[in-house]
């Protein structure tokens, strides 16, 4: 066994078995900014055995008080590439590859087909509808986070099993945001470690009985919500 990974072996809930599971995962994280920073070293440190980045954004100095995978070296850079290379430093070990893409309808698919599980991690809603319905047709499990000043939530979406993103927030029902959303460094830290940690129990099989969780960090509470699927869901009703 790999001794960087020794102390969680030591784990009764992971041991040989578990770590064997995070290595054999291939590992999808959509967004390489605020939240997927704390995602993608958690993961890789974790020894997440394949991690493919997707972002379609280049890194600019208004995203350095949040996105910590990059620094005031990588302005310019796209994010995927910025990330991966981090990465590679951090666990050479795991296997990574990076894409700068945006996501729609005709390309979602490509680059989500073999994954074991998706961590979406992007900010804005339509690209999250997108991911979702790719992912609950495809029966992959998915984390999905978001953030907003000092609050933030975390979703787990196991098709067929739990309410999806569309149960929560349906389109019908979500007015149309426009502009720059405010947000405080330490909350997409705080959210994208629990959206890691999500994903680091499922892969390794620990169960949870709670799907949906939201923050207010401001008064730091959290409020776990057993969600239950809409049976009229566009997306998830037949699944």
């Amino acid at each position: 066994m790999n001794p960087r990974y020794i102390r969680h072996v030591m784990l009764p809930e992971i041991g040989v078995e578990g770590q064997q599971r995070l290595s054999d995962t291939k590992a999808v994280v959509i967004g390489a900014g605020g939240l997927g920073s704390p995602v993608l070293y958690y993961l890789s440190s974790a020894g997440v055995g394949h991690i493919k980045i997707i972002d379609s954004d280049c890194v600019d100095i208004t995203n350095l008080n949040r996105q910590f995978i990059h620094s005031s070296h990588d302005i310019g850079k796209e994010k995927s590439k910025s990330a991966q290379e981090k990465l590679e430093h951090l666990n050479p070990d795991i296997q990574t590859c990076s894409v700068t893409v945006a996501l729609n309808d005709m390309n979602v698919l490509q680059h989500l087909m073999g994954c074991t599980i998706v961590l979406s991690c992007v900010d804005n809603r339509e690209t999250r509808y997108l991911i979702n319905s790719a992912c609950v047709h495809n029966n992959i499990p998915l984390i999905d986070g978001g953030v907003q000043g000092f609050n933030g939530y975390t979703l787990m979406v196991l098709p067929g099993i739990t309410p999806c993103y569309e149960c929560i927030f349906p389109q019908k029902k979500q007015q149309k945001k426009t502009g720059v959303v405010s947000v405080l460094g330490a909350t997409a830290g705080i959210l994208g470690s629990m959206m890691a940690m999500e994903a680091l129990k499922h892969i390794i099989g620990i169960p949870v009985d709670a799907y949906f969780h939201y923050m207010d960090l401001l008064s730091n509470r959290m409020t776990t919500i057993k969600a239950s699927k809409d049976a009229s869901c566009p997306v998830c009703s037949k699944v």
